[in-house]
């Protein structure tokens, strides 16, 4: 979920293109965030940090709580420093930069999801 429709779109399309990635729904805010969990019981959650109406802060601890098996991925145009302890605390599995490369992306959240699978 991300609040810039253009990166929200190129997410969506770039794993939209990935035989093992099926794109369930997409939110422009931490709030609809939150309902299309709800709606969608995804197994992969990209949630940006700065967003309207609910920042990625206040709907990740939601978000974990209501599909605490999936893979929730914070993905942010911050320094990973800043934040990489807040997020994890709150239950992220990850944080990934914007200005990763797209192949690098979609790996790490390959490797991120087949890991929480063979945890179950």
């Amino acid at each position: 979920m991300d609040d810039a429709d253009g990166v929200r779109d190129l997410l969506c399309l770039l794993l939209g293109t990935e035989p093992d990635f099926v794109i369930v729904g997409a939110a422009s805010n931490g709030a609809e965030a939150i309902d299309e969990v709800v709606r969608t019981d995804p197994d992969l959650v990209l949630l940006d940090l700065a967003m309207p109406v609910l920042d990625g802060l206040g709907a990740l601890p939601r978000i974990r709580h209501i599909v605490p098996r999936a893979v929730v991925v914070i993905f942010t145009g911050f320094s990973e420093d800043a934040v990489l302890h807040q997020v994890l605390t709150l239950g992220a599995d990850a944080l990934l930069e914007k200005g990763l490369a797209t192949g690098a992306l979609v790996e790490q959240l390959r490797q991120l999801c087949a890991a929480r699978a063979a945890q179950t």
